[in-house]
């Protein structure tokens, strides 16, 4: 078998380009390192030398789609341009646009059973996507962002509360959504009913903030 060249460093790219592709076509039951290899035109004892093992290589792989998912989140919110209703709706949007494109992949990024969740690079993209969401509510409630990237650590009931409201909300839309659970909506409507809920729990939070 010929190899595809590739210059130092690439590897890795290479691997999870080929592991995103193999994800996409056969689903985390038909994943194996070995056609992630085939995939990059490399030895079948590369992944294994690069991620160590399966859980390694999903652990990367869920670390760059946080990173895509938090890029999306930002774009999504620059566009609401500062309106704190918008913010929220685009943010329910782009997480539930993110979950359809990549359904693969977005269902690996929450398993942890799966993943190395200590690993310090996987921590940091995460903590990057929960720092985008929870920014939008502090945001809502009229409170100061958080500045760094990382698993917030968060205090005060009330604050917890939206926070949940707001990630369950986002999360579970898109899931449910993913997984074929709103049929009873209709698909040409599934846009404009999240639209609405979102608006509405915007409401209730910016609401409790008082005049």
């Amino acid at each position: 078998m010929s190899r595809l060249p590739y210059h130092h460093g690439d590897l890795a790219t290479a691997l999870l380009d080929a592991a995103e592709s193999v994800l996409a076509d056969r689903g985390l039951h038909g994943f194996t390192l070995r056609e992630c290899a085939r995939r990059a035109n490399v030895s079948h004892a590369a992944p294994k030398h690069h991620f160590g093992d399966i859980r390694g290589l999903l652990t990367a792989l869920a670390t760059r789609g946080f990173n895509v998912l938090t890029s999306q989140l930002r774009s999504a919110l620059a566009e609401a341009d500062g309106n704190l209703a918008q913010e929220f709706a685009a943010t329910a949007r782009a997480y539930a646009l993110f979950a359809e494109a990549q359904p693969e992949h977005f269902r690996i990024m929450f398993r942890s059973d799966l993943l190395n969740m200590d690993d310090p690079e996987l921590c940091a993209t995460m903590g990057g996507t929960y720092t985008e969401l929870t920014n939008v509510i502090r945001r809502q409630r009229g409170e100061t962002e958080l500045t760094t990237e990382g698993l917030p650590q968060l205090s005060g009931d009330e604050l917890l509360g939206d926070i949940l409201i707001g990630w369950c909300f986002i999360h579970g839309y898109a899931h449910l959504q993913l997984e074929g659970q709103l049929s009873v909506i209709g698909g040409d409507r599934q846009d404009d009913i999240r639209n609405a809920a979102a608006l509405r729990l915007s409401a209730l939070v910016r609401k409790d903030r008082g005049p």
